[in-house]
């Protein structure tokens, strides 16, 4: 039986090795350039950028006043009552969409008087607003 000289084998090895090494450099450079693409599609989205102005008194309920500055519509699901420490105090159902560029009023069943308000979005973004 006749064996591989040690330069054959030496010469086989490095060839596997570099063979490999490619491989695993283009495997890593393809899921990168994904990952990028997908990041910079991402940073190039729309997304919903609320800001509560004001509360308002009506009829002991508040009315909290929000302007969407940013370039995709903001739908509201709820919005709470907070008390000095940041807790809820109550909460309250408030269905409403803010167009962007818009100021818009969200009629609410909380009563009116607590020191902050916070509203919840849809996609689960939330936004505190704390007197004046």
């Amino acid at each position: 039986m006749k064996a591989i000289s040690e330069v054959a084998a030496a010469a086989l090895l490095l060839v596997i090795s570099v063979a490999l090494a490619v491989f695993l450099a283009s495997a890593f450079f393809n899921i990168y350039a994904q990952q990028q693409s997908a990041l910079a599609l991402e940073q190039a989205a729309q997304y919903c950028q609320l800001r509560i102005v004001d509360a308002t008194n009506r009829s002991g309920y508040a009315t909290l006043w929000v302007y969407n500055f940013g370039q995709a519509p903001c739908a509201i699901s709820s919005a709470y009552a907070l008390t000095l420490s940041g807790n809820v105090a109550a909460a309250s159902s408030a269905s409403a969409t803010v167009p962007p560029g818009s100021l818009l009023a969200v009629n609410t069943t909380l009563p009116y008087g607590y020191p902050g308000y916070r509203l919840a979005t849809t996609g689960g973004q939330t936004l505190d607003w704390w007197g004046r």
